[in-house]
């Protein structure tokens, strides 16, 4: 993916004399939205996406002044004095995700992904999927240079960033009773949504499962690298969004299809150049094969075939292997809006 370079850096820096704070309010003043009267009539934005065993449609009616307060809106932290970077961070994202002119706005679209979870019998673990996989769907589309969008305006847009798409799924939902949390990186320049979880299933001690949303992830499931190769090396800054207590009770299932991925990875790395060796070595003894038929050298003939034939079924054995770890990768990665199929495919492997 294309990294958002500027995504934590457009938030300019107004400082003051740190005593003066108190003439002039607070120490930080965050953005907000300010709905534009003269905007009249609404926005239709309807978004289809896959889950599971079919595709769902969800839609919402965006007032067209608090969109356009959105777009238009300045996006800056006025900051007063000395405010640590990482807490005026967190302040400007929470401001983004909370901000009370979202309300009608998440509680509208809420009513389609409510309509299809009580549909289909979803717990909250498929509900949170569900959701999750319909803001993961929308296309990536980097806008370097550009401070992050308002959740509203991602989904009228039907794109975004990382930061974009974590705020948009973030303030859904924490809306609907999860425990989630930004995980900022700020070295990498990247944003992932934090997942409430049991213990022992959390990101780097933080208490909370990774969620890549700029493509279809699983919970749990850590991107090797993200734009350009980039690795998360660094430790996120935790943002906890709204009061949620509802946690991911499928990440042990998550993790096990991640561990069942990896490992058939890890085989097809190592078998791949094997089977080339052995190919190839077969290719040289089937030439020596025919030279010695032409020879007339029977015993030396049978001999080598032999272990030519012994040579073949070892290599054809490398090959099922090597076949079963990748249609492993295939099947899961086809399912990634899937975890129950997922999940059941993986332990109905042979060990």
């Amino acid at each position: 993916m294309k990294l958002r370079v500027a995504a934590l850096l457009v938030l300019f820096l107004v400082v003051a004399t740190a005593g003066c704070a108190a003439l002039f309010g607070p120490s930080a003043e965050y953005p907000a939205i300010a709905p534009v009267p003269g905007a009249v009539g609404s926005v239709a934005a309807d978004h289809a996406f896959e889950f599971e065993d079919g595709a769902e449609t969800v839609g919402v009616t965006i007032d067209a002044g608090v969109l356009a307060g959105a777009r238009t809106g300045q996006k800056e932290v006025l900051i007063r004095g000395e405010v640590p970077e990482e807490e005026w961070i967190a302040g400007a994202y929470r401001a983004q995700v909370l901000d009370p002119a979202l309300d009608r706005f998440y509680g509208d679209l809420l009513v389609g992904f409510r309509e299809a979870r009580d549909r289909r019998g979803l717990d909250s673990d498929r509900y949170l999927e569900l959701v999750a996989a319909a803001v993961q769907q929308l296309p990536y589309v980097s806008a370097p240079g550009t401070a992050a969008k308002y959740p509203v305006e991602t989904w009228a847009d039907g794109s975004g960033d990382c930061d974009d798409k974590v705020l948009l799924l973030a303030g859904l939902l924490a809306r609907e009773g999860y425990r989630v949390a930004l995980l900022v990186f700020l070295p990498e320049e990247h944003m992932a949504l934090g997942v409430g979880c049991p213990a022992g299933y959390g990101y780097g001690g933080s208490g909370y499962a990774y969620l890549e949303v700029t493509n279809g992830s699983y919970v749990g499931a850590v991107p090797e690298g993200i734009g350009n190769g980039v690795r998360l090396a660094s430790s996120p800054l935790v943002v906890p969004i709204g009061n949620g207590t509802t946690v991911y009770g499928a990440a042990p299932e998550t993790a096990t299809i991640d561990a069942a991925r990896q490992a058939a990875r890890a085989r097809v790395d190592a078998l791949g150049p094997e089977i080339d060796r052995r190919r190839n070595a077969l290719e040289t003894d089937r030439r020596r094969l025919e030279a010695l038929r032409s020879a007339g050298d029977h015993d030396a003939f049978e001999a080598a075939y032999a272990r030519y034939g012994a040579d073949t079924a070892a290599c054809d054995r490398l090959v099922e292997e090597y076949n079963r770890a990748a249609d492993l990768l295939n099947r899961t990665a086809a399912n990634r809006y899937d975890r129950a199929g997922a999940a059941a495919y993986v332990s109905a492997q042979p060990p």
